[in-house]
């Protein structure tokens, strides 16, 4: 995570980024101590909610593993669009 630079955030985004970080590598490798981390750092419904955002950005990866995926623009990136209360709109 950061290759070392993790230090310069606070602890509520470190563990906010280990979390991320271990749900899109190695979803079952949670520890106790990042887990306990969390929660002190996070409700309930915040951890959830952090949960469910990072495993949504992460969706993509099953279709892009089985070749399912779908090119809006063939071999171009396709722009986030985010309305103003910063919900994904595109």
């Amino acid at each position: 995570m950061l290759a070392g630079h993790d230090h310069a955030l606070a602890e509520r985004h470190r563990v906010a980024l280990a979390l991320a970080d271990a749900l899109m590598t190695q979803p079952g490798a949670l520890d106790d101590e990042l887990v306990a981390a969390l929660r002190r750092e996070f409700t309930d419904e915040q951890l959830v909610e952090l949960t469910l955002d990072v495993m949504k950005w992460n969706a993509q990866k099953v279709p892009v593993a089985l070749g399912t995926d779908v090119w809006l623009r063939p071999g171009e990136l396709t722009d986030l669009v985010f309305d103003e209360q910063g919900n994904w709109v595109r």
